[in-house]
């Protein structure tokens, strides 16, 4: 299920940005007066990564329903799920605007494929691109989530300018060489557009990716010993990769063309060169994009150090914490379960929670224990437990230092029940 939920995450990615990155190729990167059938042709594109997106999005939907149903998922079960939880909602909320814009494409690909429309779909492709980060491991972030989730943001954007933006530069390039027989001016004009554009995004990844990852790994031990460090260490390798080749293109490649075009020269060979460095730096773009499924689907770096703490604790702390475990003072720190009320009834084995925390001097989440088992931490104040079995339970809330181990004496308990 891991397996299909990445692949359905990095087909996500990579839609969107070959959607944000054809439409900025139509409407700002290729030269006045050029063949329009090209134009026509990356917005053909957009519209297919568009379709795309929006299947992808109901596959990963289904696949969420089946881990809660453990099997194909009912239409009620999913119903609940879009109408009672916020990651539904956003689904939902996604979905129809993805819908909508499909539809601008469309009437501007039939209205002439004018440039200021195809710039106008280009901009309002950007919100549909950040908005994952409202379903992201950034949300979960307790402490300045608003600045980390824009940063998330930021991230996705940038990254979808710089491979999407390469995947259309590319096909733009072979069609013109190929099929169009353009001359190597025209393509230097275009390469010249894009190497201004992949040097902010370039600025924007230096500034969003560390902190990003500092956010969800926290230290060089979690960095080195997690399922999520060592992939996100996959991602950087990559990446560096990528910024290799990007720098001989914009050091190189560049050059050549243009000294190509002072003499007057139609070179091909150089027309082919820039042409395979691009082909493979984009191909490397796709490659990260991949990475970055899987970590979605990974639990952050610090999460797994919060159960692999709670994994070395002694049996008898787990089952009976007040008399085996010494909490640190409250100093301050309460939480209130508002959700699920004592004795409230549930249907299917997803109980939403959702409560009141005061830090105090040294609170900073919670940790979910169910029937004395640790089930999850939660920074934000709202969040899903999953897999319950049928019968009586018993929800136990504890507030955690940052240090994600310091248990403090402040929690809340409530019985409810799963049918």
């Amino acid at each position: 299920m891991v397996g299909l939920e990445a692949i359905a995450g990095a087909l996500n990615y990579i839609a969107l940005a070959l959607l944000l990155g054809q439409l900025v190729g139509a409407g700002f990167l290729l030269p006045d007066g050029e063949p329009k059938n090209l134009r026509r042709s990356l917005l053909a594109g957009a519209t297919a990564a568009l379709l795309i997106f929006l299947t992808m999005a109901v596959a990963a939907l289904v696949i969420q329903g089946a881990k809660l149903q453990r099997g194909f998922p009912s239409v009620e079960l999913l119903w609940r799920y879009l109408t009672m939880t916020q990651s539904g909602k956003i689904w939902l909320a996604r979905e129809l605007y993805g819908a909508l814009l499909l539809i601008f494409i469309w009437i501007v690909a039939n209205k002439g494929a004018a440039r200021n429309l195809i710039r106008a779909a280009a901009v309002l492709s950007v919100p549909l691109v950040a908005s994952r980060s409202l379903t992201s491991h950034a949300v979960a972030v307790r402490e300045d989530t608003l600045l980390i989730v824009n940063a998330d943001a930021i991230h996705l954007i940038a990254t979808a300018l710089w491979a999407g933006g390469l995947i259309a530069l590319w096909r733009a390039l072979r069609l013109a060489s190929k099929q169009l027989h353009q001359p190597l001016s025209w393509i230097t004009t275009i390469v010249n557009r894009f190497s201004r554009l992949a040097l902010v995004s370039v600025a924007l990844l230096a500034i969003t990716g560390p902190y990003q990852s500092w956010i969800h790994v926290g230290s060089f031990e979690i960095l080195m010993n997690t399922d999520y460090g060592k992939m996100l260490l996959l991602k950087l390798l990559l990446f560096g990769v990528m910024l290799c080749i990007g720098a001989l293109n914009f050091l190189s490649t560049r050059r050549v063309l243009a000294r190509a075009v002072s003499r007057n020269e139609n070179d091909h060979v150089a027309g082919k060169t820039a042409l395979r460095r691009i082909g493979i730096e984009s191909v490397i773009g796709l490659l990260i994009f991949c990475a970055t499924g899987l970590l979605t689907v990974l639990p952050p770096g610090v999460h797994v150090a919060h159960r692999t703490a709670a994994a070395a604790r002694p049996p008898a702390a787990k089952i009976d914490q007040a008399a085996e475990k010494t909490y640190l003072p409250a100093e301050g720190a309460t939480v209130k379960i508002l959700s699920p009320a004592a004795g409230e009834i549930f249907t299917g084995d997803r109980v939403p929670i959702k409560f009141r925390l005061i830090a105090g001097k040294r609170g900073h989440h919670v940790h979910a224990y169910v029937d004395g088992e640790l089930m999850g931490m939660f920074e934000s104040k709202t969040g899903t437990l999953n897999g319950l079995k049928s019968g009586g339970h018993a929800l136990e809330l504890r507030v955690v230092a940052e240090d994600h181990q310091s248990e403090l004496d402040a929690f809340d308990r409530v019985e409810f029940m799963v049918k």
